[in-house]
């Protein structure tokens, strides 16, 4: 029984119904993919769905792919999952810090091949109006193996 209702109550603390405080946004994202002395600089459309679970702290999910690639270097995909820790989430200049997991895949040619690592980042929201901000934002999302892939960003984000 009490297995039960703990799963029960974990279960709603999760539920996205309970939280106010969703969000979801769009961003373009400059990556760069550096192995060794040499670097390309393809592009990536990336979206992401979140939610805050305290006032500070928000959970979100990340899904992108790329848009362009450079040399023949392309971002077939970038998964993951992030922590987010706001240190301002109500004010109109809102900077905050990631940490999460992330899967990458790449291709050139014939090639492809696929990673996953830890990824930390920093961003800000700016605040447009009452349920949108214009967002920047530095992840490095993986660094394995001599290959680290990083990206700097700019995007839209609609509160809900």
């Amino acid at each position: 029984m009490n297995k039960k209702l703990i799963a029960l109550s974990v279960a709603g603390l999760l539920s996205t119904s309970v939280f106010a405080d969703n969000y979801a946004g769009v961003s373009y994202k400059m990556v760069e993919i550096e192995a060794g002395s040499s670097s390309v600089e393809p592009s990536a459309l990336e979206g992401k769905y979140g939610s805050f679970l305290t006032n500070n702290f928000a959970l979100e999910g990340r899904l992108g792919f790329g848009i362009a690639d450079d040399e023949g270097v392309d971002i077939d995909s970038l998964l993951g999952v992030f922590g987010a820790f706001h240190f301002m989430p109500k004010e109109k200049f809102s900077p905050y810090a990631l940490i999460g997991y992330s899967r990458g895949e790449i291709s050139a040619g014939s090639f492809s091949d696929s990673e996953t690592d830890i990824s930390f980042g920093f961003g800000a929201d700016i605040a447009v109006n009452g349920d949108g901000a214009f967002n920047v934002e530095y992840v490095q999302y993986l660094d394995k193996d001599g290959v680290t892939i990083s990206a700097l960003s700019a995007g839209y984000v609609w509160n809900f």
